[in-house]
């Protein structure tokens, strides 16, 4: 019998990514439902109750604090730019109560569609660890076992947290805009796991590449991270701080990336003006000087060209994000 407590990986050409955090095969992921969702804000002292759900899977999405959640027997963290999937059949329950203030986001979904006139009910599929070498070893192979669906580690630091968050609150919109849109609901919760999905891919790719990436592009993101509110930091910049030629820094970025540098640049600080126009009541101008961006004008005409949306609309559109306050 096949231990419980296992790694996604131990050893070999893939990395040890949360310690007892098996993976999990999300199937007809184009027939994702989602009944329900929210934006959960807890204070010191509460434990997550213990429950069973038998046919919905539910996906957190930590934004502030730290919590213990025990599934199947495992123990699990939920904690800032953490993800953890709770699939449907497991007992779930709190380990211990919260000591500080807590919040997440959550949804239940699942996977459902008609076969030979009946409803079927897809529930994550268990994969274990030998498989995974198989699964990411070849494009052939990833297509022929994945298909139409995704594969999640049931725990996961998220690489791109801005994006991730920025996705759950158009969900949360979707979900509470009154115009009741189903469709654009369950399509915006489809969204976040295929970007998890394609997270953990690349992370498990990166990684059977055995060092291959090019680390001049790890040092341009790093750099960049770390420069993203300094109006100044463009292509030139960041060739200068690495001692580079601007022109071979860009087409190095490129064929790694496929996507221009400064494009890159922009796309990254329009995903940190999401998190600011939502989650903070700072100006235009205050969110602008956050973002890097040289002036309000300029802030205005990046935004809306990455987005279709003006600043000041966007955040009308995410004025209300069904907050429960538990």
């Amino acid at each position: 019998m096949k231990s419980e407590a296992m790694n996604c990986s131990r050893g070999g050409d893939f990395p040890l990514l949360d310690s007892y955090s098996p993976c999990y095969h999300l199937r007809q992921l184009a027939a994702t439902y989602s009944p329900v969702c929210g934006l959960a804000m807890l204070n010191p002292g509460w434990t997550h109750i213990q429950r069973q759900l038998k046919t919905e899977s539910v996906l957190l999405i930590g934004k502030k604090g730290r919590a213990l959640i025990e599934d199947g027997g495992l123990p699990f963290e939920i904690s800032e730019g953490k993800m953890l999937l709770l699939p449907a059949g497991h007992i779930h329950r709190g380990l211990e109560k919260a000591e500080k203030p807590l919040s997440y986001w959550w949804f239940h979904f699942y996977q459902c569609q008609e076969v030979d006139d009946e409803l079927r009910i897809f529930l994550p599929k268990r994969i274990y660890e030998e498989e995974l070498p198989l699964i990411f070893s070849s494009e052939g192979s990833r297509a022929d076992i994945v298909k139409d669906g995704i594969i999640l580690p049931q725990s996961m630091e998220i690489k791109n947290f801005d994006l991730i968050g920025n996705l759950c609150g158009e969900a949360l919109q979707a979900f509470s805009s009154g115009s009741g849109s189903n469709l654009a609901f369950n399509n915006a919760v489809e969204k976040i796991l295929l970007e998890l999905g394609r997270q953990f891919e690349e992370k498990m790719l990166d990684s059977g590449r055995s060092g291959k990436s090019n680390p001049l592009v790890k040092k341009i993101l790093e750099s960049l991270e770390d420069e993203l509110s300094n109006p100044n930091a463009s292509v030139k910049f960041l060739a200068d701080q690495l001692g580079l030629n601007a022109d071979y820094l860009g087409r190095v970025f490129k064929e790694e990336m496929n996507l221009s540098l400064g494009h890159y640049i922009s796309r990254r600080r329009v995903e940190l003006a999401y998190s600011r126009l939502r989650e903070s009541n700072g100006n235009m101008e205050e969110i602008a000087r956050d973002c890097g961006f040289g002036s309000r004008r300029q802030f205005f005409e990046v935004f809306r060209q990455l987005t279709g949306k003006t600043p000041a609309s966007y955040r009308a559109d995410s004025a209300y994000l069904g907050i429960n306050a538990l």
